[in-house]
């Protein structure tokens, strides 16, 4: 599925969350963000951008990690590319669009 609209969540200076040990990335406006790892259609191995399919989803997130963690963070509507591995309330894609008029 191509150019479907999903919610990413970042850390303020646009990095990622960094949950469950992986390694934080950064995130750019208005370029295609790729991953830094070859890309893996498992779960939780390899290479591959995690994103929320709903704003719901995206919030719950926000809230988790702000309540857990202390993490203060920001929702973009995002592009993605191809979807690697779908659960109910996360996506895996190998890429993913948004620029600074795309927070929520």
């Amino acid at each position: 599925m191509i150019n479907k609209k999903c919610f990413k969540v970042l850390r303020e200076d646009l990095t990622s969350v960094g949950l469950l040990g992986a390694p934080r990335k950064q995130y750019y406006y208005s370029i295609w963000n790729k991953p830094d790892e070859p890309l893996s259609h498992h779960p939780r191995k390899g290479g591959g951008l995690w994103v929320a399919p709903t704003k719901a989803d995206a919030k719950s997130l926000q809230r988790y990690v702000l309540k857990k963690y202390g993490i203060t963070t920001r929702i973009f509507s995002c592009e993605i590319g191809n979807i690697l591995h779908k659960t109910s309330c996360r996506i895996k894609t190998d890429k993913l669009f948004f620029d600074e008029n795309d927070e929520i």
